[in-house]
C-alpha cells in the first residue's frame, strides 16, 4: 500500500500500518496532481534570495535562502509535491520507503545517483553518514532535532537500508526526510572539506549545481547534467540576493526578475493587477514573526520588565503597521492548520499595567536597543513599537542591520555581540510539523537559534515529548502548553504568522508549496 504524507502530517495509523513505495515504472502517488511535462527548455530563471547565502552544509545552514539553495544542488531524499495545495511527501533520491514497525522504516535509494567529482554514486552508506552525522551530539548540528529519535541505521545492501528509531517520531515525513535534514551527502567528501563546509560545497548531487557565486551580488547555478531523478526546464538559475522586498518587486516589473517575493504589504496591490502580463499568488505561510528579549541582557533580566514591555506593545497596531492589513495578529509561534495552533494569548497591550509593573522594578527610565533588518516591514514594525514603549517610560533605539551582521546578532559562536543584544524582531522559516516551531527555543540552543536564552525544564521535556506523541489531540495541547510558558517567561511578545506574496513572470510556470515557498528547480516555461 502507498501513501503520502498529506494535510501536515501521518495519523499513527497510517505511520504503524503503511509504508510509501516507487515500483520500477515509476511512483505510485494515489492520484497526486501531476507537474506539466517540461516542453521547452533553456534560458535563465532569475530568482530574488532575500539574503546572500551564508552555509549550505545540511547540518550548520543558516537561512531560509540556504534551504532554497541546497534544494537545487542536493538531490533530496523525498521532496513535497508541488502545486498539490497540500503537504505531500513523495519520494525522490528514495526509491521507496516503507514503514515496518514504529521503529523500524526499510528504505531503498535509486540506483545511479552521481555525485559531482571523484565521489561516484550515493549509496546507503551515505545515508547512515549524513542522518547520523545530523543526530550526533558531538557535531553540535542545530538541526539536531530533526533526528532526534534516531538510534542508527543499519545498511542491508549497497542502497538499502533501515532507519531504526528509538521511539516513534511523528516529524520523520513532514519536517526530516523532505527537508533539508534528509540530504545524503559522501563521508569522503565532508571529511576532505575539514568535517563541515559553509558557500563552498565539497560535492553536490541535485539538478544544479553552482557555477559562479559573487557574494551579495549573485549566485549562478547551471543544469547539472548527471542528474536524472526528472527534468529541468532551465539552463541555468540566477539567484540574486535583495534584501528589501520591495526593492525586489521594482526588480520584478522592471523585467530584471522572473521570481520574486513581495512585501506583505504589496499584497492587495498585485491582487489586484501584474505588470507585464506575469502572474501574481498569495499562501498562508508557515513562518512566524515575533518580537525577542534576551534575558541575560543586564536591562533585562528583571522579568517585571519584560513583562511590562509585553503589556506596552499592541500587536494589532504592529501587524496593521508593518502589514497594511494584509497579516492578522498571533497568539503563537504555531500557523494556522498546524497541531499546536494557539488562539489566545495571555499578557496583552494593557499601558497602565505596563508603568505599575516598572515602578515596582524600581525603573523610572529604560533606555533599550531593538535590533532589525533593513526591510521596510521590520522598519515600520520597530517604529510602531518604539513609539508605544515611549509611552510607558522606555526609550527604543533601532538598530538596523544587513542580513549577514544581523544573523551573527545573537549567536555565541560568533562573538560577545549576544551579551549586548537586548530586543530584535525576529522571523522564523517553517516546515510543515509543529516541533520545527518550538525546537528552537530548548535549553540546548541558547546561544544558537535561541536568542532569548529562555531555559525552561518543562518546555524542554514536553518538547522531547511532543515528537514521540501520535496521538495528535494530546500533541497539539503539548504545544499549546509550549507557547503558554514562553510567553509567561516574559522573554517574547507574538506578532503574525507571516503570508507571502509571490509574482512570477509571464511564460513561467511557478512549482510551489502551499506554505508560499518556491520548490525552484521545478520551474517550468509555459
Amino acid at each position: 500500500m502507498t501513501i503520502t504524507t498529506t494535510t501536515f502530517g501521518l495519523s499513527r495509523r497510517n505511520f504503524l500500518r503503511t509504508g510509501i513505495s516507487a515500483g520500477a515504472a515509476g511512483l505510485a502517488l494515489g492520484g497526486l496532481p501531476v507537474l506539466a511535462e517540461v516542453t521547452a527548455t533553456g534560458g535563465n530563471l532569475r530568482a530574488r534570495l532575500y539574503a546572500d547565502i551564508a552555509g549550505l552544509d545540511p547540518a550548520y545552514w543558516t537561512s531560509g535562502s540556504d534551504a532554497l539553495v541546497m534544494e537545487a544542488i542536493f538531490a533530496f531524499s523525498m521532496e513535497f509535491e508541488a502545486n498539490s495545495g497540500a503537504f505531500n511527501a513523495k519520494p525522490l533520491a528514495l526509491k521507496s520507503v516503507t514503514v515496518r514497525d514504529d521503529k523500524h522504516i526499510d528504505f531503498e535509494l535509486h540506483a545511479g545517483i552521481k555525485y559531482s567529482g571523484d565521489y561516484g554514486e550515493m549509496t546507503a552508506e551515505d545515508a547512515k553518514f549524513s542522518w547520523e552525522r545530523i543526530a550526533d551530539p558531538a557535531n553540535e548540528s542545530p538541526y539536531a532535532a530533526d533526528w532526534a529519535q534516531l538510534d542508527h541505521v543499519e545498511v542491508t545492501g549497497t542502497h538499502t537500508g533501515t532507519i531504526v528509531l528509538k521511539e516513534p517520531f511523528a516529524p520523520l515525513f513532514t519536517s526530516t526526510l523532505p527537508a533539508t535534514s534528509g540530504i545524503i551527502l559522501p563521508r569522503a567528501a565532508i571529511e576532505a572539506a575539514g568535517g563541515q563546509f559553509t558557500t563552498e560545497p565539497p560535492v553536490t548531487s541535485g539538478p544544479y549545481r553552482i557555477r559562479e557565486w559573487q557574494p551579495r551580488t549573485r549566485l549562478v547555478l547551471e543544469r547539472n547534467p548527471d542528474f536524472t531523478l526528472f527534468d529541468v526546464a532551465f539552463d541555468t538559475i540566477e539567484f540574486l540576493p535583495i534584501e528589501d522586498p520591495k526593492t525586489a518587486e521594482l526588480g520584478f516589473e522592471a523585467g530584471d526578475l522572473d521570481h520574486a517575493q513581495t512585501s506583505i504589504s504589496s499584497i492587495p496591490r498585485y491582487q489586484g493587477a501584474v505588470p507585464g502580463g506575469g502572474s501574481f499568488q498569495d499562501y498562508t505561510a508557515l513562518s512566524y514573526y515575533w518580537l525577542g528579549m534576551n534575558e541575560a541582557n543586564v536591562g533585562l533580566t528583571d522579568i517585571r520588565v519584560r513583562r511590562a514591555i509585553q503589556h506596552g506593545i499592541s500587536r494589532e497596531a504592529v501587524v496593521e503597521a508593518a502589514y497594511l492589513g494584509a497579516a492578522q495578529p498571533a497568539a503563537g509561534i504555531i500557523a494556522p492548520g498546524l497541531v499546536g495552533n494557539r488562539t489566545e494569548n495571555t499578557y496583552n497591550y494593557d499601558p497602565d499595567t505596563a508603568r505599575a509593573l516598572l515602578a515596582e522594578a524600581g525603573v523610572s527610565s529604560l533606555e533599550i536597543s531593538l535590533a532589525i533588518q533593513q526591510t521596510a516591514e521590520d522598519l515600520a514594525a520597530a517604529q510602531v513599537i518604539q513609539a508605544m514603549l515611549a509611552d510607558i517610560g522606555v526609550t527604543v533605539r533601532i538598530d538596523q542591520h544587513e542580513s549577514g551582521s544581523f544573523w551573527s546578532l545573537g549567536v555565541e559562536a560568533d562573538g560577545d555581540s549576544w551579551k549586548e543584544l537586548q530586543m530584535f524582531l525576529f522571523s522564523f522559516t517553517m516546515q510543515p510539523d509543529p516541533s520545527w516551531a518550538t525546537m528552537w527555543f530548548t535549553s540546548d540552543q541558547v546561544g544558537v537559534w535561541n536568542w532569548q536564552r529562555f531555559s525552561n525544564a518543562e518546555f524542554d521535556a514536553l518538547n522531547a515529548a511532543a515528537v514521540v506523541e501520535m496521538d495528535q489531540a494530546k500533541r497539539h495541547e503539548m504545544y499549546v502548553q509550549m507557547q503558554a510558558l514562553l510567553e509567561e517567561s516574559g522573554d517574547v511578545v507574538y506578532l503574525t504568522y507571516e503570508p507571502v506574496g509571490v509574482l512570477t513572470a509571464a511564460g513561467i510556470v511557478s512549482a510551489m508549496r502551499p506554505d508560499g515557498w518556491p520548490i525552484l528547480a521545478r520551474y517550468g516555461r509555459a
